[in-house]
Protein backbone atom coordinates (compact mmCIF):
# COMPACT_ATOMS: atom_id res chain seq x y z
CA UNK A 1 0.00 0.00 0.00
CA UNK A 2 2.80 2.47 0.57
CA UNK A 3 3.14 2.57 -2.92
CA UNK A 4 0.24 3.71 -3.73
CA UNK A 5 0.40 6.61 -1.40
CA UNK A 6 3.85 7.49 -2.45
CA UNK A 7 2.32 8.09 -5.78
CA UNK A 8 -0.85 9.77 -4.97
CA UNK A 9 1.14 12.49 -3.21
CA UNK A 10 2.11 13.74 0.37
CA UNK A 11 0.14 12.60 3.20
CA UNK A 12 0.19 12.60 7.05
CA UNK A 13 -0.53 9.13 8.90
CA UNK A 14 -4.01 10.36 9.97
CA UNK A 15 -4.61 11.08 6.05
CA UNK A 16 -2.84 7.79 5.18
CA UNK A 17 -5.63 6.19 7.37
CA UNK A 18 -7.95 7.83 6.10
CA UNK A 19 -6.96 6.68 2.46
CA UNK A 20 -6.26 3.56 3.29
CA UNK A 21 -10.03 3.25 4.52
CA UNK A 22 -11.84 4.15 1.36
CA UNK A 23 -9.50 1.88 -1.29
CA UNK A 24 -10.71 -1.03 -2.21
CA UNK A 25 -7.85 -4.22 -3.01
CA UNK A 26 -8.60 -6.60 -6.32
CA UNK A 27 -7.15 -9.54 -7.59
CA UNK A 28 -7.80 -9.32 -11.16
CA UNK A 29 -7.72 -12.29 -13.77
CA UNK A 30 -6.90 -11.72 -17.16
CA UNK A 31 -9.17 -9.90 -19.51
CA UNK A 32 -11.27 -8.63 -16.89
CA UNK A 33 -12.69 -5.07 -17.81
CA UNK A 34 -12.12 -2.04 -15.72
CA UNK A 35 -14.43 0.13 -18.04
CA UNK A 36 -16.31 -1.12 -20.89
CA UNK A 37 -17.31 1.30 -23.86
CA UNK A 38 -20.13 3.19 -23.11
CA UNK A 39 -20.15 3.04 -19.13
CA UNK A 40 -18.56 6.26 -17.35
CA UNK A 41 -15.19 6.14 -15.52
CA UNK A 42 -16.06 6.29 -12.11
CA UNK A 43 -12.84 5.24 -10.27
CA UNK A 44 -8.51 5.32 -10.55
CA UNK A 45 -6.76 2.65 -10.04
CA UNK A 46 -2.91 2.04 -8.93
CA UNK A 47 -1.40 -1.48 -10.06
CA UNK A 48 0.57 -3.28 -7.37
CA UNK A 49 1.19 -6.12 -9.84
CA UNK A 50 0.20 -7.09 -13.50
CA UNK A 51 -0.37 -4.99 -16.91
CA UNK A 52 -3.38 -3.33 -18.26
CA UNK A 53 -4.40 -2.26 -21.41
CA UNK A 54 -6.21 0.71 -22.34
CA UNK A 55 -7.85 0.67 -25.95
CA UNK A 56 -10.71 1.76 -28.80
CA UNK A 57 -11.79 -0.10 -31.44
CA UNK A 58 -12.68 1.65 -34.53
CA UNK A 59 -15.60 1.20 -36.67
CA UNK A 60 -13.58 -1.70 -38.42
CA UNK A 61 -12.95 -3.75 -35.92
CA UNK A 62 -9.27 -2.21 -35.30
CA UNK A 63 -8.22 -2.32 -31.64
CA UNK A 64 -6.06 1.11 -31.07
CA UNK A 65 -3.98 0.97 -28.24
CA UNK A 66 -4.41 4.59 -26.07
CA UNK A 67 -2.28 3.48 -22.89
CA UNK A 68 -0.39 0.46 -21.40
CA UNK A 69 -0.09 -0.14 -17.81
CA UNK A 70 1.93 -1.85 -15.96
CA UNK A 71 2.86 -2.47 -12.12
CA UNK A 72 2.92 0.72 -9.97
CA UNK A 73 0.98 2.93 -12.78
CA UNK A 74 -2.34 4.78 -12.38
CA UNK A 75 -5.06 3.44 -14.77
CA UNK A 76 -8.35 5.88 -15.12
CA UNK A 77 -10.21 7.28 -18.24
CA UNK A 78 -8.96 11.12 -17.81
CA UNK A 79 -11.77 12.37 -20.20
CA UNK A 80 -14.77 9.99 -19.30
CA UNK A 81 -13.50 10.64 -15.04
CA UNK A 82 -13.51 14.24 -15.48
CA UNK A 83 -16.45 15.06 -18.03
CA UNK A 84 -18.64 12.06 -16.51
CA UNK A 85 -19.66 11.14 -19.86
CA UNK A 86 -19.85 7.61 -21.63
CA UNK A 87 -16.27 6.45 -22.47
CA UNK A 88 -15.73 5.68 -25.80
CA UNK A 89 -12.85 3.14 -24.61
CA UNK A 90 -12.03 -0.06 -22.53
CA UNK A 91 -9.48 -1.04 -19.76
CA UNK A 92 -8.78 -4.37 -20.27
CA UNK A 93 -6.11 -6.61 -17.47
CA UNK A 94 -3.86 -7.78 -20.09
CA UNK A 95 -2.36 -9.92 -16.88
CA UNK A 96 -4.17 -11.25 -13.70
CA UNK A 97 -3.21 -8.41 -12.10
CA UNK A 98 -3.26 -6.88 -8.02
CA UNK A 99 -4.79 -3.52 -7.85
CA UNK A 100 -6.15 -0.62 -5.94
CA UNK A 101 -9.54 0.88 -6.49
CA UNK A 102 -10.39 4.41 -5.27
CA UNK A 103 -13.85 5.48 -6.45
CA UNK A 104 -14.90 9.07 -7.45
CA UNK A 105 -17.29 9.13 -4.42
CA UNK A 106 -14.17 7.87 -2.25
CA UNK A 107 -11.69 10.97 -3.47
CA UNK A 108 -14.79 13.43 -2.79
CA UNK A 109 -15.34 12.50 0.68
CA UNK A 110 -11.34 12.23 1.47
CA UNK A 111 -10.98 16.18 0.10
CA UNK A 112 -13.95 16.85 2.39
CA UNK A 113 -11.93 15.48 5.18
CA UNK A 114 -8.88 17.60 3.78
CA UNK A 115 -7.56 19.24 1.33
CA UNK A 116 -4.01 17.43 0.88
CA UNK A 117 -5.94 15.16 -1.01
CA UNK A 118 -6.42 17.72 -3.98
CA UNK A 119 -2.76 16.06 -4.65
CA UNK A 120 -4.99 13.19 -5.88
CA UNK A 121 -5.00 15.99 -9.01
CA UNK A 122 -1.56 14.73 -10.23
CA UNK A 123 -2.78 11.08 -10.86
CA UNK A 124 -4.85 12.74 -13.66
CA UNK A 125 -1.89 14.55 -15.08
CA UNK A 126 0.11 11.61 -15.07
CA UNK A 127 -2.45 9.53 -17.19
CA UNK A 128 -2.59 12.15 -19.83
CA UNK A 129 0.71 13.06 -20.24
CA UNK A 130 1.37 9.58 -20.88
CA UNK A 131 -1.15 9.26 -23.02
CA UNK A 132 -0.53 12.46 -25.14
CA UNK A 133 3.05 12.17 -25.37
CA UNK A 134 2.71 9.58 -28.59
CA UNK A 135 0.26 12.18 -30.19
CA UNK A 136 2.91 14.35 -30.61
CA UNK A 137 5.08 14.94 -33.37
CA UNK A 138 7.85 12.67 -32.78
CA UNK A 139 9.71 10.23 -35.18
CA UNK A 140 9.19 6.42 -34.38
CA UNK A 141 12.82 6.32 -33.39
CA UNK A 142 12.03 9.02 -30.42
CA UNK A 143 9.12 7.37 -29.52
CA UNK A 144 10.57 3.82 -29.30
CA UNK A 145 13.44 5.99 -27.48
CA UNK A 146 11.13 7.27 -24.95
CA UNK A 147 9.72 4.02 -23.99
CA UNK A 148 13.45 2.29 -23.74
CA UNK A 149 13.82 5.08 -21.33
CA UNK A 150 10.99 5.85 -19.25
CA UNK A 151 9.06 2.49 -19.60
CA UNK A 152 11.52 -0.58 -21.02
CA UNK A 153 9.14 -3.12 -19.25
CA UNK A 154 6.23 -2.14 -21.55
CA UNK A 155 8.59 -4.11 -23.98
CA UNK A 156 8.46 -7.31 -21.59
CA UNK A 157 5.52 -7.57 -20.65
CA UNK A 158 3.32 -7.08 -24.04
CA UNK A 159 3.19 -8.23 -27.95
CA UNK A 160 5.07 -5.77 -30.78
CA UNK A 161 1.66 -5.40 -32.19
CA UNK A 162 0.70 -3.29 -29.16
CA UNK A 163 3.59 -1.93 -28.59
CA UNK A 164 3.68 -0.44 -32.41
CA UNK A 165 -0.39 0.53 -31.90
CA UNK A 166 0.80 2.65 -28.52
CA UNK A 167 3.35 4.30 -30.30
CA UNK A 168 1.05 4.93 -33.05
CA UNK A 169 3.46 3.48 -35.70
CA UNK A 170 3.12 0.38 -38.03
CA UNK A 171 4.19 -3.15 -36.97
CA UNK A 172 6.79 -3.23 -39.89
CA UNK A 173 8.11 0.44 -38.77
CA UNK A 174 8.53 -0.85 -35.10
CA UNK A 175 10.61 -3.71 -36.77
CA UNK A 176 13.07 -1.47 -38.68
CA UNK A 177 13.26 1.00 -35.49
CA UNK A 178 14.04 -2.03 -33.08
CA UNK A 179 16.82 -3.23 -35.48
CA UNK A 180 18.31 0.27 -35.93
CA UNK A 181 18.69 0.74 -32.08
CA UNK A 182 19.85 -2.92 -31.67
Amino acid sequence: MIEFLNKAGHFSEEEAMLLQEEVQHHLCTKNTYLLRKGEVSSSIYFIKKGAVSHHRTDQDGNVQIIDLNVTHDWVVNHTSFTTRKPSACEIQVYEDSEMYELSITSIHKLIALSQSFLQMGKVLEETTSRIHFFDGNYTPDEKYAHILTHKPILLQKFPQTMIASYLKITPETLSRVRKRVS
